[in-house]
């Protein structure tokens, strides 16, 4: 209880903080819409322009530095001050904005830049020295290039931005960098793409995918040659992007370490499961939707905390089920989040799994 009120608290202060530069914001526009604002003011005009892109920002970042809100949000906030101030100001009242945005917007764009591709250099090197340890036996902490990926992407943005440059930076580190195969601890590592078919299915798209972008791009470049390259190149990024998600299968296995259940599906979904938390689990078949009217038929009430680890829902077979004490989270793709009490997902070797599953909880 004590965690759970802790833990509100932290939300509701981190709402509070971000109050701070909507309030503060507001407030100018508020003065520009009135009549106090004179636009023949020189000085008055310089003081709002201030507090649109350096006031404010400085303010919320010195609410926020103690916070696990990320420092970079004070640039978004400085960002939007600018747009703002240049939407709600009179157009002869830009001259200090408009000067911002020439000389200390790109500044500010190259700062941001160099700051992500130092946390991506520092994530690759950390991701070496984290392998060369465990391939050593110096640490007994399993690790993959995803998760220490996501964790620095973090702790340079916010959530959403971070979730999204940490995709993008795995398509590219699996479809093209990371060729070499992982070994599998049999002990506590588990793949799912082997019976699956999954793989298969993925590469019978890219195939159709290559073929498909060659024959639509010939037939576009007749009509216009922009938008044919336009399409093909989003079409050829596809295909990465689905041989990115088939290879970080064999990278990214199921894992159980430290009473803990990390269930991956490549880089497109995965959730930490406490074995604590494991209601039951059983090796079936059975689809979710005939889970889902049993239990509507029972309770009256039909439950949405029914998930497949899989985002591929019907399209790929599960064998094994889990049921939760507690509703946990899964992570999608691109940050997207579902929460569930009924996990559906593929195991190659279903029945040693759930045996040492089991034997974990029967031990606790």
């Amino acid at each position: 209880m004590n965690a759970t009120i802790l833990q509100n608290w932290k939300k509701n202060r981190q709402l509070l903080l971000l109050l701070i530069p909507v309030l503060l914001l507001g407030g100018l526009i508020f003065l520009i819409q009135s009549s106090y604002f004179i636009p023949q003011s020189d000085n008055l005009t310089l003081a709002i322009s201030i507090d649109f892109v350096f006031t404010i920002p400085i303010i919320y970042f010195l609410a926020i530095r103690k916070t696990n809100i990320s420092n970079l949000t004070a640039i978004t906030l400085m960002i939007a001050g600018l747009f703002l101030g240049l939407y709600f100001l009179p157009k002869e009242n830009q001259s200090y904005l408009e000067l911002f945005k020439t000389y200390f917007f790109p500044i500010i764009e190259l700062g941001v830049l160099s700051v992500i591709i130092w946390k991506v250099r520092a994530t690759i090197k950390k991701y070496k020295m984290l392998k060369i340890d465990y391939e050593e036996n110096k640490t007994e902490i399993s690790f993959d290039f995803f998760t220490v990926l996501k964790n620095s992407c973090e702790e340079a943005l916010p959530k959403f931005p971070a979730s999204l440059l940490a995709t993008e930076i795995a398509v590219i580190y699996y479809s093209i960098i990371s060729w070499k195969s992982k070994k599998i601890n049999p002990l506590k590592e588990f793949t799912y793409h082997i019976t699956s078919g999954t793989v298969g299915l993925l590469g019978a798209l890219i195939f159709i995918i290559a073929v498909e972008t060659i024959a639509i791009h010939l037939l576009l470049a007749e009509w216009n040659v922009t938008i044919a390259w336009i399409l093909s190149i989003l079409s050829i990024y596809t295909g990465f992007q689905l041989l990115a998600f088939a290879k970080s299968f064999s990278k990214r296995p199921i894992l159980i370490e430290n009473d803990m259940l990390y269930l991956c599906y490549g880089i497109m979904s995965e959730t930490e499961i406490e074995l604590k938390n494991i209601k039951s689990i059983e090796i079936s078949e059975k689809p979710l939707e005939e889970l889902i009217e049993i239990e509507a038929v029972e309770s009256k009430t039909k439950s949405k905390l029914y998930q497949k680890l899989s985002p591929l829902g019907n399209l790929e077979g599960h064998n094994i089920i889990i049921r939760l004490h507690e509703k946990t989270t899964l992570n999608g793709i691109y940050g997207i989040k579902k929460e569930f009490k009924v996990l559906a997902f593929h195991v190659d070797e279903k029945v040693e799994f759930t045996k040492q599953i089991e034997n974990l909880i029967q031990s606790k």
